[in-house]
């Protein structure tokens, strides 16, 4: 997880107006009240949490044994206890073996063992479930970015994109992969339409990203300051996401 240190640089630089005038030089004003009410449309869908595991609610029909138990390992893998999470996933996945959700929360956790090829079995496993399952969908895409094999990465996500076209973590992704790639103009187009102010950190890292790999990590962390005074703990995939890429702004 993405921390975001001590809030009192963050009380400090909304007081000085260099920084802020620094943030707002594209056409995303960081401080107002648009922004800071914007709903969270989609939060809920991804951004709680890593590869879509905090944010995902039991389904209704869960017992409560089942529910606390979803609820004990979602608590291991915040506390990256992912072994631990493993038990009682394995736990679930033999009371309810075809259920989408437990399926996805196994991929996930296989994931951040890099454990690729069983993650990959578990999010297919949860799409035969359920073919529109949007969090699984999307962590086998993850893997391909994961594994840095960012061609088949960018067409995976591309592919997703053309059903969600607006959904700001998709054209993140997409952002990223070009970048990665090289191919800069495509990159730059991208990044143009991500929407700011949004409802998500998207624009915010993806103009801090475009500033690192152009050599500028003071504007970056500019940028990425803003974000996580605006956003909070909601930055935490973005945060993970930079420390994948090796991306380090302090």
């Amino acid at each position: 997880m993405g921390s975001r240190g001590s809030p009192f640089p963050f009380l400090a630089l909304r007081a000085d107006p260099g920084w802020t005038s620094a943030i707002d030089r594209g056409p995303c004003r960081l401080h107002n009240d648009f922004v800071l009410k914007t709903p969270t449309l989609i939060l809920a869908a991804f951004l709680a949490g890593v590869l879509f595991v905090k944010a995902q609610s039991a389904p209704p029909e869960v017992s409560r044994e089942s529910r606390l138990l979803i609820q004990a390992a979602l608590v291991e893998f915040d506390a990256k206890n992912y072994d631990a999470a493993l038990d009682k996933l394995r736990a679930l996945d033999a009371k309810m073996p075809d259920d989408a959700f437990i399926q996805n929360l196994l991929g996930a956790a296989y994931t951040k063992k890099k454990d690729y090829a069983t993650a990959q079995r578990h999010f297919d496993k949860a799409l035969e479930k359920l073919p529109d399952f949007f969090p699984a969908k999307f962590n086998v895409g993850e893997l391909l970015f994961l594994q840095r094999r960012y061609a088949e990465a960018l067409e995976y996500f591309q592919k997703m994109q053309q059903k969600d076209p607006r959904n700001e973590l998709l054209q993140f992704k997409v952002f990223l992969c070009q970048l990665q790639l090289g191919n800069k103009e495509d990159a730059a187009k991208s990044l143009k339409n991500i929407k700011c102010p949004g409802d998500t950190p998207a624009w915010y890292y993806g103009q801090a990203a475009w500033e690192s790999k152009n050599g500028n990590n003071k504007k970056a962390l500019e940028y990425v300051t803003g974000a996580q005074y605006i956003f909070g703990p909601k930055t935490a995939l973005f945060d993970e996401t930079f420390q994948d890429l090796g991306i380090k702004l302090r």
